[in-house]
């Protein structure tokens, strides 16, 4: 069933979720810094249009977390007419079980937004496709141009520690690296969603 405003309301704000971090807080804090400077007037229009309420189920060890999160967080902040609560993952897992990624994967962040009259206009899970799709691509241009890296071509779980720690790094470079571009491609993608419900409130349906 979808979350009901009284629940929304016992989620925590996004300074609460800061307060209660116990990793990644430079990281998170330097993207929020990132992602406000990507926000265009285009943004604040679309978002700003009419009160909308975000549910964002998150957890501070989860990467992707860290890195989309903060985007929502500065919307957030930037714009008055939207309302964020977050909700830590393991800890309300009858939220996130209605949001697996594939139909079986507790993926996240999860992004569930509402309009005013809290018809859910749509979610969001994990990363943009296009990331998951370049990050593989990343993985093999990684793994071919370091063929003496023990275990380079064994899955994640099977690789050497010294090579998980290698792979791990270059990930992380690329990830931040490169992460204007798939904040910017998230944030379309939100918008997609709210300019959808829009459009559907427009036709009456």
């Amino acid at each position: 069933m979808p979350v009901s405003r009284e629940r929304f309301a016992q989620g925590l704000t996004a300074d609460e979720f800061q307060a209660r971090m116990t990793q990644n807080q430079e990281r998170y804090e330097a993207n929020i810094a990132a992602a406000a400077a990507i926000i265009t007037d285009d943004d604040r229009r679309a978002f700003g249009a009419r009160p909308l309420s975000i549910v964002a189920i998150a957890e501070d060890w989860c990467t992707d977390v860290i890195h989309f999160l903060p985007v929502v967080v500065a919307l957030s902040r930037e714009i008055p007419s939207i309302d964020l609560r977050i909700f830590l993952r393991d800890e309300n897992l009858d939220l996130m079980d209605q949001y697996l990624n594939q139909g079986k994967y507790r993926s996240i962040p999860v992004f569930v937004l509402y309009d005013a009259d809290w018809n859910e206009l749509g979610h969001f899970i994990e990363r943009p496709a296009a990331m998951t799709e370049a990050m593989a691509r990343e993985s093999r241009r990684f793994a071919s141009e370091n063929p003496d890296l023990p275990g380079i071509n064994r899955s994640y779980e099977n690789m050497p520690e010294e090579t998980r720690k290698a792979v791990r790094a270059n990930s992380a470079r690329w990830r931040w690296e490169t992460m204007d571009q798939w904040n910017r491609l998230f944030l379309d993608e939100l918008r997609a969603i709210v300019e959808g419900g829009a459009r559907a409130e427009a036709a009456g349906e």
